[in-house]
């Protein structure tokens, strides 16, 4: 399999230029930059409890495969300070993933352009007429819906800070970034994660449908009759059903801390990634 360059990241429908470094993983590499922040995780465990897989050891050296293919994807030096920006507003990163649910890549990332371009600051997309937000993002799908989130999520910050912006949260923990953001209908686990690994700083195993997949397909997860099998003779918590969120817990318990970012992109990025070779229609295993 040839490594394809990646000159981009291409991530919930947002092209990532300056937040990641690719680099070509030629036996050990040397990591570089400021190291990743350390946070409580947002669970002290995973909640299948006593579910062997992944270990940490596997997790390192599954990266170390991929990145000999699709580069190791690293954090840039600049915005890693708690506080600072590095780019982007997290609004323009909270929008960009709800405008890519249910859609591909390029729709979304065209349906973000076209809002920026007809509304050039989020003030202007939260006082317009929802139907001229939606006629903007309409090529990303579900318009209505989704225009109706993102004025709420604008509507609301306004309302409590006094200006549309969610730099604030530049200042707040892993776990407070989740519970501001998945009070918003809209905004998931996966968002909120995502808003951690690339704007804030904290280590968060996002999991998209891409991470998802190969999660069951690799048999990091129980099966639904190892689940059942396990919560008839266990006397511990049960364990749930296999979703994105019951998922997100036990990989963001189980990944090292300093994988996350570059196993995220890497198993996430449909230019360059793991994707690209792996799409919904194949398997992915090892032989």
């Amino acid at each position: 399999m040839k490594r394809k360059p990646a000159g981009v990241a291409f991530s919930h429908g947002i092209r990532v230029r300056r937040l990641a470094k690719v680099v070509a993983a030629k036996g050990a590499t040397k990591r570089s930059g400021p190291p990743v922040r350390t946070s409580q995780p947002m669970s002290v465990a995973s909640p299948f409890a006593g579910f062997p897989r992944p270990s940490a050891a596997e997790i390192t050296r599954f990266h170390t495969v991929l990145a000999k293919h699709y580069g190791e994807r690293r954090q840039s030096k600049r915005g890693t300070q708690r506080g600072t920006q590095r780019g982007p507003e997290i609004l323009d990163t909270v929008v960009g993933t709800i405008l890519s649910q249910n859609t591909t890549n390029t729709n979304s990332y065209k349906a973000f352009g076209q809002l920026k371009q007809r509304f050039p600051t989020w003030d202007a997309v939260r006082t317009a007429r929802p139907a001229a937000v939606q006629r903007a993002i309409k090529c990303g799908g579900l318009a209505p819906k989704k225009s109706q989130w993102i004025q709420h999520i604008l509507r609301t910050v306004y309302k409590e800070y006094k200006q549309t912006t969610m730099e604030h949260l530049r200042a707040e923990s892993k776990q407070g970034v989740h519970a501001q953001l998945e009070r918003f209908p809209g905004v998931g686990k996966k968002t909120a994660a995502i808003i951690n690994l690339f704007e804030v700083g904290h280590p968060d195993m996002a999991v998209d449908t891409h991470v998802f997949r190969y999660a069951l397909q690799l048999g990091w997860v129980p099966t639904e009759e190892e689940r059942l099998a396990h919560n008839k003779v266990s006397e511990g918590k049960p364990w749930p059903a296999v979703t994105r969120d019951s998922v997100y817990e036990h990989l963001d318990a189980c990944f090292p801390d300093r994988l996350k970012y570059s196993m995220h992109l890497i198993l996430t990025d449909t230019v360059g990634g793991l994707p690209v070779h792996c799409g919904a229609k194949n398997q992915l295993g090892f032989n």
